[in-house]
């Protein structure tokens, strides 16, 4: 997996590639971990190049969703985790297991940065 980061006035753009399982889950978990450390809330995940995800990876995306959105009750701009090119693949894996109608889903990075 590789993850290529770029920072924007309000909001912070993740490039997710290649796969997020066990082994790599924990590597996107401590780079959203670092963000919102910095106070760092609204996350834009690119997954374009996004080729498999398993159920740990999908558990770092849900968990990173809860503590942006915690953060929103706290804050009038408010924190949030949106989605920009969800491949065909992966949407299927986001439809089956509920995860479509929990995330903002762009056709494109700009809308998704836009959104915010």
């Amino acid at each position: 997996m590789q993850i290529v980061h770029r920072r924007f006035n309000r909001v912070d753009l993740l490039e997710v590639a290649g796969r997020v399982d066990a082994a790599t889950s924990p590597q996107l978990k401590q780079q959203i971990d670092a963000l919102f450390d910095e106070g760092r809330y609204r996350l834009v995940l690119d997954l374009a190049q996004l080729e498999y995800v398993s159920s740990p990876g999908l558990r770092v995306l849900i968990e990173a969703r809860k503590r942006a959105r915690e953060w929103k009750l706290a804050d009038l701009e408010g924190g949030d985790i949106r989605i920009a090119n969800l491949p065909p693949r992966i949407r299927e894996v986001f439809d089956l297991t509920g995860f479509t109608s929990l995330f903002e889903i762009f056709d494109d990075v700009t809308a998704a940065v836009g959104s915010f």
